[in-house]
């Protein structure tokens, strides 16, 4: 059953990707039309499976519709030349702020996913809430840093620009980000006195 459960995660989750994958497929090779509005459809559809399936639409997911909304109405309905130039910037300026935002209103949005592993009356502990804001501070970090590379790589231009500080450096740094949600977490939670992970949390002391 684990492992069923285990497959589905991950089929759940690749489909989650597949926008992506596409557009850095379809962009790759200069078709930012298919790229724009073919991530905007599989959106649609991993939108409609993970709903299916019992999970809900969180605040990243709405994020990466707006991108697509926008990238689809500036390469497909306006036709503008520009777009490819700035995608990146666009893409990190979507997620930063978002990201911040959810700080700002005093939601961090990593909490909707750590709140599907950890049970209900863990949600309120305020170990929990500090771990999550930690985790959405190093975020938006990470996704303004990215906007800053992608701002950078625009004015320097070239194949440096575009490939290494738009792309490459970027990608370091959203796999470094998502190597630290694997870790971090159960050693925030050492650090406090919990003896278990946050899907059954007991602390050691008061």
């Amino acid at each position: 059953m684990a492992v069923l459960k285990k497959l589905s995660g991950a089929a759940t989750s690749l489909i989650a990707f597949a926008p992506w994958i596409l557009y850095g497929f379809a962009s790759g090779f200069n078709h930012w039309r298919i790229a724009a509005g073919g991530g905007l459809i599989l959106w649609l559809v991993s939108a409609a499976t993970a709903q299916s399936r019992g999970a809900s639409i969180k605040l990243m997911d709405l994020t990466a519709l707006t991108f697509f909304a926008i990238a689809s109405v500036i390469t497909i309905g306006l036709r503008a030349s520009w777009f490819p130039t700035y995608n990146a910037v666009i893409v990190w300026s979507c997620f930063a702020i978002a990201a911040w935002s959810s700080v700002v209103v005093g939601r961090p949005f990593t909490a909707a996913y750590a709140r599907e592993n950890a049970p209900p009356e863990f949600w309120s502990n305020p170990i929990f809430i500090r771990l999550n804001l930690v985790m959405t501070l190093v975020w938006c970090g990470l996704m303004t840093v990215n906007l800053l590379l992608a701002a950078i790589g625009v004015i320097v231009g070239g194949l440096f620009g575009q490939v290494v500080l738009g792309v490459a450096i970027p990608m370091a740094l959203l796999v470094a980000g998502f190597i630290f949600n694997g870790r971090f977490p159960q050693h925030y939670l050492a650090q406090a006195g919990f003896q278990r992970d946050v899907a059954s949390p007991t602390a050691s002391s008061a």
